[in-house]
Parts: C-alpha cells; sequence; structure tokens
C-alpha cells in the first residue's frame, strides 16, 4: 500500500526515446518534480504505482514505443485510470486515433518540452 509521502511525490510519467527532448524536458523541472522515463507502461509498475503519477507525456512518433494508441487504451480500459494523457507529435490521423482512446491535449514535438512547466504547476497540488 502506497504511503501518504508516496502520494504526495510530484511525479510525472515520460514516454519517449528521444534522449535530447528528454534531457530539455529534465532541464525544465520544477525543483521538487521528478520525470520517470519508459517506452512501455510496464516500465512503470503497476496500475497503482501510474495511478501515484501526476501525469503522462506520450510521444505519438516513437518507433520504441510498441503502440502508443494501445498504451493510452490500456490505460483507460484495463487500468480504468483517468490521469491526464499529453500527447506531442503524430500527423492528424494518429492524433484522432489518440483522442479516440481518450487522450486529453496534443502539443507539437518542439513545444512539449516547454509546455512541462505549466503542466507542473497545473499539477503540483
Amino acid at each position: 500500500m502506497a504511503s501518504i509521502g508516496d502520494r504526495l511525490r510530484k511525479r510525472f510519467l515520460w514516454m519517449s526515446s528521444d534522449e535530447a527532448l528528454r534531457a530539455q524536458a529534465q532541464a525544465r523541472l520544477l525543483p521538487g518534480w521528478e520525470m520517470e522515463c519508459g517506452v512501455d507502461l510496464e516500465d512503470f509498475g503497476d496500475w497503482q504505482e501510474i495511478l501515484l503519477r501526476r501525469f503522462l507525456v506520450l510521444d505519438l512518433d516513437d518507433a520504441a514505443i510498441a503502440d502508443p494508441i494501445a498504451t493510452i487504451d490500456t490505460l483507460r480500459r484495463e487500468y480504468q485510470l483517468n490521469i491526464p494523457v499529453f500527447c506531442f507529435g503524430g500527423d492528424n490521423e494518429r492524433r484522432l486515433e489518440a483522442r479516440q482512446a481518450r487522450a486529453d491535449r496534443f502539443f507539437a514535438r518542439d513545444e512539449i518540452a516547454d509546455r512541462l512547466e505549466d503542466f507542473q504547476k497545473q499539477f503540483g497540488w
């Protein structure tokens, strides 16, 4: 069972194998925040562990992620989790598929790192 301290930690999930973009995102972390990186939901543990994270940032173009749409679907349907899913990249068709799988918001690849500060402030409760 998660402790109160675990529940209060400010963490989010980063699903992209793009090292340069990851470094940009890491450089934009606000004090007290942690970014956990992986390319598969299993990299982050069971659904109970994922639930302790504030949001997920998902690369729709990353070939290292087997199927980003299936990732969203698993999160929503199988795990029944409603943490925010912020996607970046992807063409209009891919974004439509992600929207139908219940992703929350979409950003261009070159703007996602800059948006992290806003997300951290919004979910920094």
